[in-house]
């Protein structure tokens, strides 16, 4: 086979176009930091990355959820504490106030801070997390408790309807209490012991007694509830940050670039490249042609 000059030149430059590309595409893997830029340079590792992305997005959302849902539980928690406090207070005084040696006059002053008790005990059940109502269910723009004039009482206006949030693959939690469940009894109580103190009704206090007793109880076992679920929270929320971090070292032995192996092929290729350069400055050496010129 007859080599010319020509084939000689274009097989030169053929290489060295070849070490160019290999040059640039080094040299965009340190620049970027990722193994490949489009989906065609490695069509596996890009399917793969876009599976960890949306593992991640899911991950990264469920996060979210899960601190929502702790947060709105905090709030109730801390709600509750007080309620419980308040209730503890009011028995207090109801068993002080059902004392024979009481007058119907220090009743009344008895009644006047139980008066103080129950606002303060509405005023937990209206209370908010930032502008939304803990206590309405589904309807956190509604104020649970209003006070009806007509009918001399506090009515519940929310609804009954969970709020729901998702905090993994199929796993829900509901984050609410049922404020009518809550607090409506405990409103009418505190109103009886107000007025059994306020008109000295002895058998109203004795059953006021009773019905408090029984309306901790139940604020306890909400608390208790709220617990449980902050503790699943929390167990949810480590294996979430465990799974979050797996997924970013999985996303990153993919797709990002190993440094200090990249500097060394460049710098072999560049090597490879100066020899071609060399290579082919001592292949094309004046012809016949050039001196006739």
């Amino acid at each position: 086979m007859r080599i010319t000059n020509n084939a000689i030149v274009g097989n030169m430059m053929k290489h060295l176009q070849d070490n160019m590309k290999n040059l640039d595409s080094l040299s965009q893997k340190l620049s970027s930091g990722k193994e490949f830029q489009f989906p065609s340079e490695n069509p596996i590792g890009a399917a793969s990355s876009m599976q960890y992305d949306s593992l991640i997005s899911a991950s990264e959302q469920y996060q979210k959820n899960l601190n929502q849902a702790h947060d709105w539980l905090e709030s109730s928690e801390i709600n509750l504490t007080d309620t419980g406090e308040i209730l503890h207070r009011a028995r207090e005084l109801a068993v002080y106030g059902n004392t024979d040696s009481l007058t119907a006059e220090d009743r009344a002053k008895i009644a006047e801070e139980v008066k103080q008790l129950k606002e303060e005990y509405v005023n937990i059940a209206n209370s908010k997390l930032g502008d939304r109502y803990l206590f309405s269910g589904q309807s956190t723009d509604i104020k649970p408790f209003n006070y009806d004039d007509s009918e001399g009482e506090y009515n519940y206006e929310g609804d009954v309807n969970d709020i729901v949030r998702e905090i993994n693959d199929n796993s829900k939690i509901s984050v609410n209490l049922n404020g009518d469940k809550v607090f409506s009894e405990g409103i009418e109580v505190l109103d009886n012991l107000y007025q059994g103190l306020r008109n000295d009704d002895k058998d109203l206090l004795e059953k006021s007694i009773g019905r408090l007793e029984e309306e901790s109880d139940k604020i306890s076992k909400f608390r208790a509830e709220i617990g449980a679920k902050m503790n699943r929270l929390d167990l949810t929320k480590s294996r979430l940050e465990e799974e979050y971090i797996n997924l970013r070292r999985l996303q990153s032995e993919n797709e990002d670039t190993d440094i200090a192996e990249t500097i060394t092929e460049l710098k072999m290729q560049e090597s490879v490249y100066r020899a071609s350069l060399a290579t082919g400055a001592r292949i094309i050496q004046p012809t016949l042609v050039d001196f006739l010129n």
